[in-house]
């Protein structure tokens, strides 16, 4: 029987429809052929328009630079500009201002599933200081770091590169996710996601991943079939302070997952974002930053536009069996 499932962080409600499912193996996605060639690509080094430009950061193995189509404008302010009303004061907009990075990996032919620990390292210490830098030099209320892996997760460049997002407002899904947790808090004098990570440790089914420091499961109402959170033990509302074993930790956590979904499911496009607490926050006893991997490799139909109730018709337990037991093989 389909099963509606709330998200405990959020309040969203998504359907669990196993019934609508194909066999597991059914997921597997066919091979990617890569049809951008080195010489034409607009992200390596040798040729490439982006490095002929300033690079605010040029480590071993990626450099970074702000994004030369930028959804977020890159301003020093010290407070974030006013919104302002407009056509007779009927709506309210405000000036797209923060900060668009480009972090691009500098092997062309790596892919995501094979990168090394001293790569994810250099992007974690960056996504660390740009943080450090939206926050501290640009007022902006929010910072997110993004990878998008394939064309069917928005990928329009094939060469390896993540993206940092700086906005002047909190994202919606971020305005969810801290007033539930504080209303949680506020009721039950604990933070729900520690409450989360003993809760999938108490059960286990979900479980991918755990090591001293880092847990990794399929999330319990996953929006996407093979939908995985992964979260620091120890409670942190705010990634750029975290030390450098954490990182490390949480290194060996994205290889170690991202390896079982691409052995699995034949490396599918996906998406991975962090969530963080918001500038306007900080630190906090009942916000958890986390990161959240979603393989898309179903889409949204009519009803979830229009309804914003995700269908998953592949339930979590059964992803998190099928990634343990292929990931063994």
């Amino acid at each position: 029987m389909p099963e509606l499932r709330q998200n405990i962080i959020t309040g969203d409600w998504v359907v669990i429809a196993p019934e609508r499912a194909k066999r597991p193996n059914d997921y597997v996605t066919a091979d990617t052929v890569k049809r951008q060639a080195k010489a034409d690509c607009v992200f390596c080094e040798d040729k490439s328009e982006y490095s002929k430009r300033t690079k605010r950061y040029d480590q071993k193995h990626i450099w970074l630079i702000s994004n030369k189509y930028p959804v977020f404008l890159e301003k020093h302010e010290k407070s974030p500009p006013r919104s302002y009303k407009v056509e007779d004061d009927f709506y309210r907009a405000r000036a797209a201002v923060g900060g668009h990075d480009v972090v691009v990996i500098k092997d062309h032919n790596l892919d995501l599933p094979d990168f090394s620990k001293e790569i994810w390292k250099e992007l974690l210490e960056t996504f660390k200081a740009r943080y450090i830098h939206f926050r501290d030099h640009c007022a902006v209320e929010y910072t997110m770091p993004i990878y998008n892996h394939g064309p069917e997760a928005g990928a329009s460049i094939e060469h390896p590169h993540a993206q940092i997002f700086a906005s002047n407002v909190i994202p919606n899904i971020i305005s969810r996710e801290v007033h539930n947790s504080q209303q949680y808090f506020e009721k039950n004098g604990k933070c729900v996601f520690c409450e989360l990570i003993e809760h999938e440790k108490k059960f286990k089914t979900r479980i991918l991943y755990e090591d001293k420091d880092i847990i990794a499961f399929t999330f319990y109402a996953a929006r996407f079939p093979f939908e995985v959170w992964i979260l620091p033990k120890t409670h942190g509302s705010q990634f750029e302070k975290e030390s450098d074993s954490q990182y490390s930790s949480l290194a060996n956590a994205l290889i170690d997952v991202l390896g079982k979904i691409a052995s699995t499911l034949n490396d599918p496009p996906l998406n991975i974002f962090f969530h963080n607490s918001p500038n306007s926050i900080g630190q906090s006893d009942f916000y958890h930053w986390h990161i959240e991997i979603a393989p898309r490799i179903t889409g949204y139909g009519g009803y979830e536009m229009g309804s914003e109730m995700i269908i998953d018709v592949f339930s979590p337990e059964k992803a998190a069996k099928f990634l343990k037991d292929r990931g063994r093989q």
